[in-house]
């Protein structure tokens, strides 16, 4: 070292903002290519060309979405997702296999199976995706440094399973405690570098702000359901059907007239929670996931965000209008095409009734194996981008500065429990 090095000052730390902005700087039109090759590659090759897709599409949105003027860095591959992914069939086949197997059984072996396979599934999904967000997790890296996750997926499938009959037997009551007390777990264990996370969400208050649509959805459904259950002999009706007393609706309903209340009201109180809930979705979609940022810690840096919820209504509407418009046009498209083509199918008839009908039946494949593709992809732009892209627009982080504190720590995980997920039907980008 020379004495002008050794007089030299150390270097300046790289400033770090009290509080942080998050932005997308993605493309819309640059999403919508990559989409549209990976549908068509997914449809030439059976759908392997997923693991690639799933891939890109991650570095795309990890790449574009900056904090304090740094993005993200997605380091996973697709190999190491095949590579998952093969060897949860080995380990789910063999399971599958034996679940089959007991289910031949006739009677009340075969009913047990049954109800054995469902909550083995259940539980074993649940630990399959909490190992793949570990995967997600450790191929996120930011400013050099590893977010990871340790804590137990036997644990947090076992709480997810354990929360299901009270979210069940209250009707979804339960259902923002249940998120409440999952989300602390899931939270509490992950950490970026050293820095450990916790979740500070309430879930009375994530109650409070649902209870106006779970009364709205629910409510009618179960007045219905009691309004119409106090006007019937139940005891008296079982009876009759015991004694096989009733060959139609109508009989039963002329011996117990309040079965006509039934059978009005409930049915309608039903199709009203179905709208109910179809309308208010992005709301309430909107409502968990801002309860859900405003209640992220790290360390000291916590999230506040300005997500609104008409915000999500307006990606809903869009893809529905994109929908529409998309299927109108190429039905019109298919109409011209096949009065164009009238020549050519009068020809294939003349070849033989065979012939004919499979070139109709690939071509009726071919539409709407098209129509399926071009929604798909109008969903994954208009909704699960736009999903995105707000949300990460409307994050500000504040105490932002003690990110300069954090040391590196942890290790990649493997695939297997992406793997896992996928093979289960749970995965996703």
């Amino acid at each position: 070292m020379t004495t002008l090095e050794a007089a030299a000052p150390p270097a300046a730390p790289v400033p770090v903002a009290a509080a942080a902005a998050a932005r997308f700087t993605g493309s819309r039109p640059a999403f919508t290519r990559l989409m549209i090759r990976g549908a068509v590659l997914q449809a030439v090759t059976l759908g392997i060309y997923r693991f690639w897709l799933i891939t890109d599409v991650r570095r795309f949105l990890w790449a574009n979405t900056e904090i304090d003027g740094d993005s993200l860095d997605y380091t996973g591959t697709a190999t190491e997702l095949l590579i998952g992914f093969l060897f949860a069939l080995a380990i789910l086949v063999p399971i599958y296999v034996l679940f089959f197997i007991a289910g031949l059984e006739l009677g009340l072996y075969s009913q047990l199976a049954g109800a054995a396979a469902f909550a083995f599934l259940t539980l074993f999904g649940q630990y399959a995706l909490y190992r793949a967000r570990r995967y997600r997790l450790t191929r996120t890296v930011y400013r050099g440094i590893r977010f990871h996750q340790d804590g137990s997926a036997f644990v947090y499938a076992a709480r997810t399973f354990a929360w299901a009959f009270p979210v069940v037997l209250t009707l979804g009551l339960a259902y923002p405690f249940a998120q409440a007390s999952l989300e602390r777990y899931k939270v509490g264990h992950t950490l970026y570098g050293d820095l450990r996370g916790r979740f500070a969400g309430s879930g009375s208050r994530l109650f409070g702000r649902g209870l106006f649509m779970w009364v709205l959805t629910v409510g009618p459904l179960i007045a219905a359901v009691g309004l119409s259950a106090a006007g019937i002999d139940w005891a008296a009706f079982a009876d009759d059907i015991a004694r096989d007393r009733f060959d139609d609706l109508d009989q039963a309903v002329a011996v117990h007239p309040g079965l006509a209340t039934f059978t009005v009201l409930v049915p309608g109180a039903f199709s009203w929670s179905l709208l109910a809930a179809l309308i208010l979705y992005p709301a309430f979609q909107g409502m968990v996931l801002k309860w859900w940022l405003a209640g992220l810690r790290f360390g000291e840096v916590r999230v506040a965000t300005s997500l609104r919820k008409r915000q999500l209504y307006g990606a809903y509407l869009r893809f529905v209008l994109l929908s529409v418009a998309i299927t109108l046009l190429l039905a019109i498209a298919a109409t011209i095409i096949v009065l164009a083509a009238g020549g050519s199918f009068a020809a294939m008839a003349d070849m033989g009734r065979v012939s004919a009908q499979i070139g109709i039946g690939l071509a009726v494949v071919g539409f709407y194996l098209g129509i399926a593709l071009t929604i798909w992809v109008v969903w994954q732009v208009a909704v699960k981008l736009a999903i995105w892209r707000m949300t990460v627009d409307s994050v500000t982080l504040e105490n932002f500065s003690t990110i300069a504190l954090v040391r590196s720590g942890g290790e990649a995980a493997s695939a297997i429990g992406e793997g896992l997920a996928d093979a289960l039907g749970s995965g996703g980008f």
